[in-house]
Formats: structure tokens, C-alpha cells, sequence
């Protein structure tokens, strides 16, 4: 077995404590919450989940889960933080062909291969993107296709030059105390969205909350990566997939991170 570094290991702990205290807070599945979805996946739509296999690797609350077990797939959710477990469990709780596990995407197994695998906004937190990306291939049965979702470095200006420097400060504030001063930017997006200011426009259509859970997660996630297209399109070639697609996710204009998606050739 891969030892890890003491960093990795520590990277790990505060990247669990921090997700588990966030969807131990943002625990709900709005009905917004479906079209989103399905923008992190197109192509891939509703009937395609049907009776299929599903992998969701890093499930949260499990918001997206919720939805792949709606459209009929047999939905098996992971995720590192056993507060996102327990969240992502009582979502679930209606559907008896869903399973949820505690564990990181490199050491996960499971006795079956699956039909598809989506990883939406998990992969740039890890120590090691490429390796659970790689990890999460190999679990795909021939045939089976995975969508990805990562932070782009195109379009993610404030990102990049703002809100990386200040995580190194407000990863360092407890949690109680950050969930409240998230209350601020997203307060201030409440007031551009209700003043119909041309900027977060995005947000028009999501409930405070929302907006309060993605400022908390902004300022309170350890560590984060951005990826331009040829980085991920490298992925799925050096994993041999096949019908391989990526390309930004556009909303309002604005590329929101990188999607990528691929097929697991048949030998």
C-alpha cells in the first residue's frame, strides 16, 4: 500500500472536516438543483441514467445522486467525510437501489464495474488529481463513460488572484465562525441579483442559501487546482478512453470550469 506524506495525510483531515461541516449546513436538494445538474454532465441526459450502474464520486449532500436515482439509475455515493455520508444518506433514504460509503476516491472498490462515473467539483481538491482521476477509470466496466467537472483556469480571474490568496487566510478561521461572515458576499450577491446588476447573474435563479453555501465553500476549502482544457484532455488520452469531449461549461457568457468526458474502450 502507497504511503502517504504527513502533508497529503493533513491535506486530507482538513479537507474532510471542512466538507463535512459544509454539507452538515447545506444539506438541501432544491428543485433548482436538477438543470445544474444536468449542466455538469452534458451531454449526458435523463434517460441515459436508466437501470445504469452509477458512480458518484464525491457525492456531498448528495444533491446530484438524488437525481441520478430519480432518472432510475442504481446509485452507489462516496464520499470522504462521514458528515456528507450522513447527509448524503438521508436524501437518499427513498430509494432503496442507492448505496452511500464512506471513503476516498483512491482506495474505493466495489464488486462491480460501472456503467458511468460523475465527479463534479471533487477532483481539484485532492492531493493528487490525476491519480484519483486514473483510479476512477479503472472502476468503469469496458464501455463505461465518466464525466468530470473541474475548476478552470480560463474566466477565473477573481479566483485565481483573489480568492486564493484569501483562503490562505479564512482556511484558518473556524468554520462556526466563517459560516457567518459568508452571510457578507453572499448578502452582496442577494443585492445584485435583486437589483438586476449585470454581475452574478447566475445566482438569479438559486435561493439565498445557495449562494451562502458557495461563499462558505470559496473561502473555507484547503486547497484547489485550475486546469486549462489540454491539461484534462491529457488525462483521458493517457487513460486510453475513447469519444473523448472537453470543453468549458458556459453560463451566462462565462466559461465555469472545464467538463470532460470519455469512454472506456472495449478490449
Amino acid at each position: 500500500m502507497e504511503k502517504c506524506s504527513q502533508e497529503t495525510i493533513r491535506l486530507k483531515e482538513r479537507t474532510a472536516s471542512s466538507f463535512g461541516f459544509e454539507w452538515a449546513k447545506f444539506n438541501d436538494v432544491f428543485a433548482e438543483y436538477e438543470a445544474n445538474f444536468l449542466s455538469y454532465i452534458e451531454p449526458i441526459d435523463k434517460d441515459f441514467f436508466k437501470g445504469k450502474l452509477v458512480l458518484d464520486a464525491g457525492c456531498g449532500a448528495g444533491r446530484h445522486s438524488y437525481f441520478a436515482a430519480k432518472y432510475g439509475a442504481r446509485v452507489v455515493a462516496i464520499d470522504l467525510s462521514d458528515k456528507a455520508v450522513q447527509s448524503t444518506k438521508e436524501n437518499l433514504k427513498d430509494f432503496t437501489d442507492a448505496k452511500v460509503t464512506q471513503s476516498d476516491i483512491y482506495s474505493f472498490e466495489y464488486p462491480e464495474k460501472f456503467d458511468y462515473i460523475f465527479c463534479i467539483g471533487v477532483l481539484h481538491h485532492l492531493p493528487d488529481p490525476q491519480r484519483g482521476f486514473n483510479k476512477l477509470v479503472s472502476l468503469l466496466k469496458d464501455g463505461g463513460a465518466i464525466s468530470i467537472w473541474v475548476y478552470s483556469k480560463e474566466d477565473n480571474f477573481m479566483a485565481i488572484h483573489l480568492y486564493e490568496p484569501l483562503r490562505k487566510i479564512t482556511t484558518r478561521i473556524p468554520h462556526k465562525i466563517l459560516y457567518y461572515l459568508a452571510y457578507l458576499p453572499a448578502g452582496c450577491v442577494e443585492i445584485c441579483n435583486r437589483l438586476n446588476m449585470p454581475i452574478f447573474t447566475y445566482y438569479k435563479k438559486f435561493p439565498f442559501k445557495t449562494k451562502l453555501n458557495d461563499a462558505f465553500d470559496v473561502f473555507a476549502t484547503p486547497s484547489a487546482r485550475y486546469y486549462s482544457k489540454q491539461d484534462i484532455a491529457k488525462w483521458f488520452c493517457e487513460s486510453k478512453l475513447s469519444d473523448i469531449k472537453v470543453y468549458y461549461r458556459v453560463l451566462d457568457g462565462i466559461a465555469k470550469g472545464i467538463i470532460g468526458i470519455g469512454v472506456r474502450s472495449k478490449i
